[in-house]
């Protein structure tokens, strides 16, 4: 281009001469700018690195959560009982929890009690009605009045991928004002191997406060365990 006179200055282009929304979004390529030429603070935030694990501190709104996990416990280790505590607390006044639990010796049962302050409680309190029916269409109950434990499952098979699995609903655990109630379902394989499914509940006959729980093995030792533990959200 021919000019008149003296050639015009070069001068770089500044954001200031480009006015906003001058330039589509889709008349920019994905790789267009580099990660290197964006500055930590380009849009008030440091670059986020993809491969490392960043704390959430803000507040979720939209979809509720109505199942907040409260804790967890995990073994595959031989132990008489497995202890979760501090998993239950005045944010929740109910709660759902997952379990699988398997026996070290072929015929033992499973037991259940409840723990504060890192003690399981083995007061003659507990109250227990379990009912289940096997394949074969046969019906059958695990019960007991005033016992120092609550059975859940009776002559269990000793292999870990047959062990016992299913979900129970703890209400008012941590309410020193109101009797603590389990509602469960579950299944289970016998020593012989038939198969059983268990539907029933327990209740605790005073009004005592808990913050955790235990399965245990009434002889020997328990082979493995998961539980996941769930405050429902009101």
């Amino acid at each position: 281009m021919a000019y008149i006179g003296r050639t015009p200055t070069n001068s770089i282009l500044t954001g200031a001469d480009i006015a906003d929304g001058s330039i589509s979004t889709a008349k920019i390529a994905d790789t267009a700018v580099s990660t290197a030429k964006i500055a930590d603070d380009a849009v008030g935030n440091t670059k986020l690195n993809l491969a490392s694990d960043y704390a959430f501190t803000g507040t979720i709104t939209g979809t509720p959560q109505t199942l907040v996990k409260t804790g967890s416990l995990t073994s595959t280790t031989d132990a008489p009982d497995y202890n979760i505590d501090s998993v239950f607390s005045a944010t929740y006044l109910n709660y759902f929890v997952t379990f699988k639990f398997a026996i070290a010796g072929n015929g033992n049962n499973c037991q259940f009690r409840f723990r504060t302050g890192g003690s399981s409680n083995t007061s003659a309190n507990y109250q227990t009605m379990i009912r289940f029916g096997v394949q074969d269409a046969s019906l059958s109950q695990t019960h007991g009045a005033n016992g120092t434990s609550s059975q859940l499952a009776a002559d269990l098979r000793s292999l870990d991928s047959q062990g016992m699995q299913g979900f129970m609903y703890i209400f008012n655990p941590f309410s020193s004002s109101t009797y603590t109630m389990v509602t469960a379902h579950y299944n289970s394989k016998a020593s012989s191997g038939a198969k059983r499914m268990h539907y029933g509940g327990l209740m605790f006959d005073d009004t005592t406060s808990f913050d955790g729980f235990q399965l245990s093995a009434n002889t020997g030792n328990g082979s493995t365990v998961d539980i996941q533990v769930y405050g429902i959200k009101e």
